[in-house]
């Protein structure tokens, strides 16, 4: 066995060292004259331009770049719109592509995983544009099967770490979702164990792996003794406590949502009717944003009337996962003394709800 595996690397190294150590993105963009199209550099926190080339009525273009020793991520960029791709051992991309539909029907050669990856970008839009149970369901059912297939592709990363309206389709802290972010995370810390984007998944897997095993007793604690306190800053700055906001008179909402989805301005509406109800009956909000973008988020809390804070980790939080939350928005109605009366997560019967447990 150490033989082959040496002969392996042999062979592994003589290719490698046969290659010009450059990748290469180029092709066509029909309507496109005078336009700018940008290439980015996509890692872990941000989209950084790395280069951009103004096209011509040809609309020929073509990018050089360094190749890593690790798999990356790039983007296209024209105007608003995008095409995700992933260079690990591919030399050449070739992009075809007309203006008015640059990110929905383009053509990608040279590439099988880049043909999976405009595969699950174009799914991973439509189930924005149509979010449901169903067409969730639906992306993660091929999203799987691509990562299943090869857990240490770019397609696998790419499909694990998509999100829509800043959340995780894939959960790091559900039980089933985590095995996923296992078996991803172990081939990558095998195949690339210096490269960033193995490190944090393997830090984000072994995490949710914490939380699970972690989750069950403190759940039964949270039920049966006490809630668990929640520490984070409003839009104001100052950081405030759940634990400062319960009192003897009030009955609370505790809320973990996001600001930023679609539906949530009708959602909100429907908690100022609710609050404005019950306000000086002893009712009051804790509403927990999972929002990523803090200066978007601001401006949709600022002019809230009840306690708006945002948790800065997002999907990643304890908070999160301590709670149990799995779909947004959920709620936790809180009694005087802290105590989580009910769970929330059907707002029809949230007015009859809170009448309960006033006084």
């Amino acid at each position: 066995m150490q033989k082959i595996l040496f002969t392996l690397s042999l062979v592994l190294l003589f290719v490698s060292c046969g290659k010009d150590n450059k990748f290469t993105i180029e092709g066509n963009i029909k309507n496109a004259s005078g336009s700018v199209l940008y290439l980015e550099h996509v890692d872990l926190s941000k989209a950084s331009i790395i280069d951009s080339v103004k096209l011509k009525s040809d609309g020929d273009f073509k990018f050089k770049k360094e190749r890593s020793a690790f798999p990356e991520f790039y983007r296209l960029k024209l105007g608003k719109q995008s095409i995700d791709l992933a260079i690990d051992s591919i030399e050449t991309i070739v992009i075809e592509a007309d203006s008015a539909t640059f990110a929905q029907d383009y053509m990608v050669e040279g590439s099988e995983n880049n043909l999976k990856i405009k595969e699950l970008s174009l799914l991973r839009a439509n189930t924005a544009n149509a979010l449901s149970e169903e067409t969730l369901d639906a992306y993660k059912e091929i999203a799987q099967k691509y990562i299943i297939e090869n857990p240490g592709s770019t397609v696998a990363y790419y499909a694990l770490l998509q999100t829509i309206n800043g959340l995780m389709i894939f959960n790091p802290y559900d039980k089933t979702d985590n095995r996923l972010y296992g078996a991803v995370a172990t081939q990558w810390d095998l195949l690339y164990p210096d490269c960033p984007l193995s490190m944090y998944l393997k830090n984000l897997s072994l995490s949710g792996l914490k939380t699970i095993r972690a989750k069950q007793p403190l759940e039964y604690a949270a039920k049966t003794v006490d809630f668990i306190e929640i520490e984070l800053p409003t839009v104001f700055g100052p950081k405030i406590k759940l634990s400062e906001v319960i009192t003897q008179e009030k009955v609370t909402l505790l809320e973990f949502c996001t600001l930023l989805a679609q539906g949530s301005p009708e959602h909100n509406m429907l908690l100022a009717k609710v609050y404005e109800k019950f306000k000086d009956k002893g009712f009051q909000i804790f509403q927990i944003s999972l929002d990523t973008d803090e200066h978007a988020w601001k401006n949709a809390a600022v002019n809230l009337p009840w306690i708006s804070v945002r948790d800065p980790q997002s999907v990643y939080s304890e908070n999160v996962n301590w709670y149990n939350v799995e779909t947004l928005p959920t709620g936790f109605i809180m009694d005087e003394n802290g105590e989580i009366v009910s769970r929330i997560t059907d707002y029809k019967n949230l007015e009859t709800d809170i009448a309960k447990h006033l006084k």
